[in-house]
């Protein structure tokens, strides 16, 4: 399978916060200021268009139980972009980390022989 269309950190965000508050129901959003919407019990909020691009890949199905209110859920190919994403972001993490570890590492080599 080819890699997912890469989607901007606000879409991604939007992804793990609706994953990581869906207890199989889907997530409520409220209207917010500012052309926003907010996840029904949490400060985590986003733009109205941040739904767009994920919807329209079937990443995410939206419904509108009330006016005003949205429930969002994410999909089977929801679920797994965001795993592959995460598996992406792991891998570039830990290489990174790795890098860190090193620098701090040498960095206190050198300041202990200096």
């Amino acid at each position: 399978m080819t890699a997912p269309q890469p989607l901007k950190r606000a879409s991604i965000t939007l992804l793990r916060q609706i994953a990581e508050h869906d207890n199989g129901n889907g997530v409520l959003f409220q209207p917010a200021p500012r052309g926003c919407r907010k996840i029904d019990g949490t400060d985590f909020s986003t733009r109205d268009e941040t739904f767009r691009l994920p919807a329209q890949l079937h990443l995410i199905t939206v419904d509108h139980p009330r006016l005003g209110i949205w429930k969002v859920q994410l999909t089977a190919a929801g679920h797994d972009y965001l795993a592959k994403a995460d598996g992406r972001r792991a891998k570039h993490s830990s290489i990174k980390g790795a890098r860190a570890t090193l620098v701090v590492i040498d960095e206190a080599v050198r300041g202990h022989h200096a």
